[in-house]
């Protein structure tokens, strides 16, 4: 009996990265890449007309973000399994990538065995995020994510400014500015200050 092979979509902008997949597969008897696209527009085309079995999006492209383009294809192809790649790795982006429906997320620097495995697991219908960034997102979840308000506050803090140039900075009042404060060490678990900006940016939650 014939065996059946994962038909693989490659999209990444880079072209020695696009080579580097393809030749990756090349002696894994169950896989084959089907096709490759270099960017998001050429990615939805791409998945219209092979229709793959997984395709792996890398996660930041020319024309628009890898989680863009996965929510692009699921509005058209809801049984779409579609891996996120990229060189983020904080909880953030991997819960903004399942949210948008992707059904794995791995770094750019994971080894062959571990995208192979990947692959089969997204294949057979299941999710998939290595061992590490699977502990960063249960993490994540332990905690609200911070209000837009918290974010702003918790930015200055970042730039080294006190609560007084962060009141003023914002029109609050300093009793406002502790509250934020404390509201941000709690939802973090952080002790203090340069932990919380440690901690947020670790996750994602926070962008200098």
């Amino acid at each position: 009996m014939k065996q059946s092979h994962i038909r693989i979509l490659v999209v990444d902008d880079h072209f020695m990265v696009r080579i580097g997949w393809i030749g990756a597969f090349e002696g894994v008897p169950d896989m084959v890449v089907a096709g490759e696209a270099r960017d998001g527009a050429e990615a939805v085309a791409a998945f219209a007309k092979i229709k793959p079995d997984v395709t792996l999006m890398d996660g930041i492209l020319p024309d628009m973000h890898g989680v863009e383009v996965t929510r692009r294809i699921l509005e058209q192809y809801p049984a779409a399994r579609i891996i996120l790649v990229s060189i983020n790795e904080t909880a953030e982006d991997v819960h903004q990538a399942l949210e948008a429906g992707a059904c794995g997320y791995m770094p750019k620097s994971c080894e062959k065995d571990a995208i192979v495995r990947a692959i089969r697991a997204v294949a057979a219908g299941e999710r998939y995020l290595p061992p590490h960034l699977a502990r960063k997102l249960a993490e994540r979840n332990l905690h609200a994510t911070l209000s837009g308000r918290e974010v702003e506050v918790l930015r200055l803090i970042a730039r080294g400014k006190a609560n007084k140039e962060i009141a003023d900075e914002l029109g609050l009042s300093i009793p406002t500015v502790k509250t934020h404060i404390a509201h941000i060490l709690t939802k973090l678990d952080a002790p203090d200050r340069t932990r919380a900006v440690t901690a947020a940016m670790e996750r994602g939650l926070l962008r200098m």
